[in-house]
């Protein structure tokens, strides 16, 4: 997130929050169970917002899903917000968990040797 703009963090972790409550328990979606809402970009006119997700399930099923869900979430978003609009989300996997995990393993087989 922006850091020179303090309303756009505010509103960003809001976001951030909101969603992860209504994944965890407004959404009646197996695929969706076990979503962790890892980070979330807001665009500095507050229109655009990618949501950064992990989960030990598929990820092109779960992008599938939330893809489907988008309506409902933004729906269950705006009936919590007290912004103007809501942003257009954007859900995308994050990776640099995987990434990290992945050098956990070298650093952890080197040392090993």
């Amino acid at each position: 997130m922006a850091k020179d703009y303090p309303r756009s963090n505010q509103i960003g972790q809001q976001i951030k929050k909101e969603i992860a409550e209504i994944l965890q328990y407004e959404i009646q979606h197996p695929t969706l169970v076990n979503v962790t809402i890892t980070d979330l970009e807001l665009s500095k006119d507050l229109r655009h917002a990618k949501i950064y997700f992990i989960s030990k399930q598929d990820q092109i099923e779960l992008e599938k899903a939330l893809k489907r869900s988008m309506s409902f979430i933004r729906q269950s978003l705006s009936k919590r917000m007290t912004t103007r609009g809501i942003p257009n989300l954007e859900f995308i996997y994050d990776h640099s968990i995987d990434h990290n995990d992945r050098i956990n393993e070298l650093l952890n087989s080197a040392f090993k040797k």
